[in-house]
């Protein structure tokens, strides 16, 4: 299985309860990629610091937490255990330049 796959945004909705993530995160690059994917039929996969790899159509509740390196290691751990799992044997990830977002640099 291919997957498409990108971080997630600190920006999201705060609704009560549980919304989809791809609905959670406030971000037009997920939005673009899960259309893309859908007209693909590659499914979109975020990588959330608080909830490791997440489908983009998984219900997930508000919070606020940025991937730290130092929980790097363990959240990749539990990123290729997840990819395993599913079978997903090429991941096309997508992220903003490190020199633009040095934020990300957890994410890579």
């Amino acid at each position: 299985m291919r997957i498409l796959c990108s971080y997630c945004s600190a920006a999201k909705r705060e609704d009560d309860g549980l919304l989809p993530a791809v609905e959670r995160y406030l971000s037009a690059r997920l939005r673009v990629l899960w259309l893309r994917g859908r007209a693909r039929g590659t499914p979109l996969f975020i990588l959330s610091g608080e909830f490791g790899l997440l489908g983009a159509e998984e219900p997930i509740p508000w919070y606020d937490h940025l991937l730290s390196p130092e929980e790097a290691a363990p959240l990749a751990a539990g990123v290729a255990a997840r990819l395993r799992e599913l079978g997903v044997e090429r991941v096309e990830y997508h992220t903003a330049p490190l020199a633009a977002a040095p934020a990300v640099r957890p994410y890579f």
